[in-house]
């Protein structure tokens, strides 16, 4: 008899799939909508596992967002600083400008809340 069991997670991973989970849930239910019960089962993690990485569900809501936006603008800035023209960096702008949908969680809760 084999039993499947999921490999540990690092605590790294763990903290990543609360953030992914927070980002989707408070993009779509807001922060006031979503609970950390709601979290806990989304990230697929015991409740109180979100208190060993965050104070509170509002220090979940400032990482979501600071981490959204550290990665879209060191993204654009790297790409920026490689251009050598007005022209290039216009298509680069314009390339990240078409690319936002894909960041559109990220910038629901930005926004929003």
């Amino acid at each position: 008899m084999r039993i499947h069991q999921r490999p540990p997670q690092t605590e790294q991973e763990t903290r990543t799939r609360i953030l992914k989970a927070a980002q989707h849930l408070f993009a779509h239910r807001g922060f006031d909508g979503t609970t950390t019960h709601d979290l806990a089962e989304k990230a697929k993690v015991a409740e109180g596992t979100l208190f060993r990485h965050f104070e509170n569900k509002k220090a979940i809501l400032i990482e979501v967002v600071t981490e959204g936006w550290v990665e879209l603008l060191t993204d654009l800035l790297t790409e920026l600083s490689e251009m050598g023209s007005y022209k290039a960096i216009a298509q680069v702008m314009r390339k990240h400008m078409l690319n936002l949908h894909k960041k559109s969680d990220m910038l629901r809760v930005c926004f929003l809340e």
